[in-house]
């Protein structure tokens, strides 16, 4: 993401902020090194996910040549607190760094959140999950609407409205998104299922099946049109929580839609069927050939 999309950057949100008088004289261009020690993590970070792999690399990296872009703290009792810089901050706590460079900066709590989001998202560091979740604490921090909040990340409002949406998904399918396995046009897909149960079997058959988003959205589509078809007027009671029990863990395990019916000792299992494949992988479940 260029920083021409982004809009209004780190470094003028940054520019903007009203500076004071830093407790010590910076350096010539307002660089100093202090003791690693004293910088704390930033608590509104909404980056938490790290490889360990990437951190390792970058380890190596600052062992070699050192910190090449200071990191962004602000005055915080006999420290300072991290604005933006985590991953830099972690790998040379890696590499064994006793001093780094810093900028000193004022920010209130209400700016920190913001800072830091910008600086994740002009580097692509977030996961979809972690993005959705920093939008929405902003919107509910701040008391912002979407159009607000869009304006000052510079992002579109359609764009934050698509993201925050994920979080609509079980936690189980957002921990999927967050991993990777399934990418973000793969979840938007699964937003257009009815249940949640739907949406994490579905997202189980996308890791293992390997499933577009094309053939994601369709079989959506065929679910939500089923749900649409007029239903037989019911005369039995309502289903009770033992029944949807059932229904929603046979969905789990088949993949697609299931109806339970049981009474007096009767009853009957509709698996429904939306196409060959479904076919077939149920019969793979049952353990039957065809």
């Amino acid at each position: 993401m260029s920083e021409r999309r982004l809009g209004r950057g780190l470094e003028s949100l940054l520019g903007n902020l009203k500076e004071e008088a830093p407790r010590a004289a910076p350096s010539s261009g307002g660089v100093q090194r202090v003791p690693i020690e004293k910088i704390r993590a930033n608590p509104q970070q909404p980056r938490t996910a790290f490889a360990e792999r990437e951190l390792s690399e970058l380890a190596e990296s600052v062992r070699a040549v050192g910190i090449l872009q200071p990191l962004i703290v602000r005055p915080e009792g006999d420290g300072y607190q991290l604005i933006a810089g985590e991953r830099r901050l972690r790998a040379a706590k890696m590499a064994g760094l006793e001093t780094v460079p810093i900028i000193e900066r004022i920010a209130s709590d209400d700016e920190l959140l913001t800072l830091a989001l910008v600086e994740n998202l002009q580097r692509e560091d977030l996961n979809p999950i972690e993005k959705a979740k920093g939008f929405k604490e902003l919107i509910e921090r701040h008391n912002l609407t979407q159009e607000a909040a869009a304006k000052r990340l510079g992002k579109d409002r359609s764009t934050m409205a698509n993201f925050i949406r994920l979080l609509d998904l079980p936690e189980a399918v957002q921990h999927v998104v967050s991993r990777g396995t399934i990418s973000m046009g793969h979840a938007r897909a699964l937003l257009g299922l009815p249940h949640p149960s739907m949406q994490q079997a579905l997202a189980l058959r996308i890791e293992a099946e390997g499933l577009s988003v094309r053939e994601v959205e369709r079989i959506a589509i065929s679910y939500r049109t089923e749900e649409k078809r007029p239903k037989r007027k019911e005369t039995a009671a309502p289903k009770d929580a033992h029944l949807r029990d059932l229904e929603d863990r046979a969905r789990q395990r088949l993949g697609t839609k299931v109806d339970v019916e049981y009474q007096d000792g009767k009853g009957r299992i509709t698996v429904h069927l939306f196409s060959d494949d479904d076919f077939q992988r149920v019969l793979d479940v049952l353990g039957i050939s065809g």
